[in-house]
């Protein structure tokens, strides 16, 4: 039986602690932990932001005694090195290897588009801010939940707004070449409504 992204979000939004709920038969075991697993960045370029999710949810645990609706919290946090290989096998080991419950992450939108298959596939929920759209779009996965913007809403109203309000006949865009950066891309021109030999798209490649 297929599982709709509402039936996950209804069962979340009619408990007191989402969190503490999830995957429910797991954590029935007295006293068993329940195990949130962490996929950020903690080396490489993004290591930054990585770290500094990792410190936020600590931080949070810390406050709670690590206790969160009346169970035990185990952290348990896997390195993906900024990368969608890296993403992808520390997500395996966090659900085949730990057992967690639930996953919090990753950072980026590349990390996420290669591991939403296999989070489907296992069954995990995971709470993500990475804004890759297709996850919630497109291909939406309804065991992932974006609690934040997507990579191209910004671009989405700019390229409208060129449009219609300047004006504005042609237009450039530079990008990195990577997931969030051309999805931002793809945004502003789709909007704009301008042909698209008329928006210049500089994303490392031509759309």
């Amino acid at each position: 039986m297929a599982v709709e992204r509402r039936t996950v979000l209804q069962g979340m939004l009619t408990t007191g602690a989402s969190l503490a709920t999830l995957k429910m038969p797991a954590v029935l075991a007295q006293g068993a932990p329940f195990k949130i697993g962490l996929l950020t960045v903690k080396t490489g370029p993004l290591a930054q932001g990585g770290i500094q999710m990792e410190q936020g949810i600590a931080t949070l645990l810390k406050e709670k005694s690590n206790t969160l609706a009346g169970r035990h919290i185990e952290l348990l946090v896997g390195d993906t090195g900024g990368n969608p290989a890296g993403a992808k096998t520390k997500a395996q080991e966090l659900i085949e290897r730990d057992k967690v419950n639930v996953i919090l992450g990753p950072l980026a939108a590349f990390e996420l588009l290669a591991i939403t298959d296999y989070v489907r596939e296992n069954a995990t929920p995971l709470v993500s801010l990475a804004a890759a759209e297709d996850v919630t779009q497109r291909k939406a996965n309804p065991f992932v939940i974006r609690p934040s913007a997507t990579s191209g809403q910004c671009s989405h109203v700019i390229g409208d707004y060129a449009a219609k309000e300047l004006k504005f006949k042609r237009v450039a865009t530079i990008s990195d070449d990577f997931a969030s950066a051309t999805s931002r891309c793809r945004h502003s021109s789709a909007c704009s409504r301008m042909p698209a030999e008329r928006w210049s798209r500089s994303c490392g490649h031509r759309w």
